[in-house]
């Protein structure tokens, strides 16, 4: 170390090096806005509610625009506030757990001792945020198929019946559709229940592959799905069925003698504004066992039947003049 004497310099052997950690900025933050925000923070296990409250509470110390949170196990990615040109990115992480990745926004560029506050103000993030995950986390098993990993039952009745309402409040098109994994029960037979599970997890992965990002797939039944398609009329909806027909069909699983080729029937329907969720789920429904019994592995549309029991129709011939005269 270098001290001065006598105005002169003078090497001492003591040498004493600095770390570098302590030649970065420190944290400066006043210390009841970490106990009020910490305080804050317990307030709620609802994860976008507690980035909320997390973004207008530092605010007050560094001036930010917005945060981006990303979660990638759960496929989670939450903003808050506004983008802007500038950002800072921080990986969440303790020893036991990941907990997604942070990123602030703001339009001028973040100076050291800033992020040093942010990453101070950070520090009382960490526990509510793992709380508020495995919180989720628990809320979206309740609400998911546990082999496949689809919506279940209970999700699918909440999350179309709010649909069909907001449909018709916007009038804004709604349709299903409604999908059977074609001979599934020959699967199990002659492959074993474990390949009728592994055929279950591929085929909703490749329905989630072929279908929008707004869109849901939920399991039924069995092997029996529905997959609803928000802002999709029917022309938009049976495109959307042929992709996830062809996507299943194009699954192979390697069995102990043969391999093993999957297809689908899939029955589509609209939302008609005299529908509600039952009658619609039941025209797809329809449609579906329609596509099953015209040799599977097809798309039919409620309308197809519609069409076709109008030209199943024929008029009753009108009485010739003669037969009327004999009548009387």
């Amino acid at each position: 170390m270098v001290s001065p004497m006598n105005g002169r310099a003078e090497l001492r052997d003591d040498k004493v090096i600095t770390p570098f950690g302590d030649l970065a900025p420190r944290p400066d933050i006043r210390p009841e806005v970490l106990l009020r925000l910490s305080g804050k923070l317990q307030t709620t296990l609802e994860l976008g509610q507690l980035l909320e409250i997390f973004l207008e509470e530092i605010q007050q110390a560094v001036l930010v625009d917005g945060l981006t949170f990303h979660h990638e196990p759960t496929n989670t990615t939450l903003a808050v506030g506004r983008n802007s040109l500038h950002t800072a990115n921080y990986r969440l992480q303790t020893q036991q757990d990941y907990m997604g990745d942070m990123t602030f926004h703001r339009s001028t560029r973040f100076r050291e001792h800033e992020l040093a506050n942010i990453e101070g103000l950070m520090t009382t993030l960490v526990y509510p945020l793992r709380n508020a995950l495995r919180y989720h986390e628990a809320l979206a098993a309740a609400f998911r198929d546990p082999l496949t990993g689809a919506g279940n039952r209970v999700a699918l009745d909440k999350t179309l019946s709010r649909e069909v309402e907001l449909s018709k409040r916007h009038d804004q098109p709604l349709s299903v559709l409604m999908l059977d994994l074609d001979h599934f029960k020959q699967v199990n037979d002659e492959f074993g229940h474990s390949m009728g599970d592994k055929v279950l997890k591929e085929a909703v992965k490749a329905m989630t592959g072929c279908i929008r990002q707004t869109d849901m797939c939920f399991r039924y039944g069995g092997e029996e799905f529905l997959i609803m398609l928000s802002n999709a009329d029917q022309s938009g909806a049976l495109r959307i069925a042929e992709r996830v027909r062809m996507g299943i069909g194009q699954l192979s699983f390697a069995g102990k003698k043969d391999k093993l080729q999957v297809t689908a029937s899939i029955g589509c329907a609209t939302l008609q504004p005299s529908d509600d969720t039952e009658e619609l789920v039941s025209r797809a429904d329809t449609a579906l066992y329609v596509a099953k019994d015209s040799g599977r592995n097809r798309v039919i549309s409620d309308l197809d039947i519609e069409y076709t029991r109008q030209g199943d129709v024929s008029e009753e011939p009108s009485p010739e003049p003669n037969q009327e005269a004999n009548g009387h």
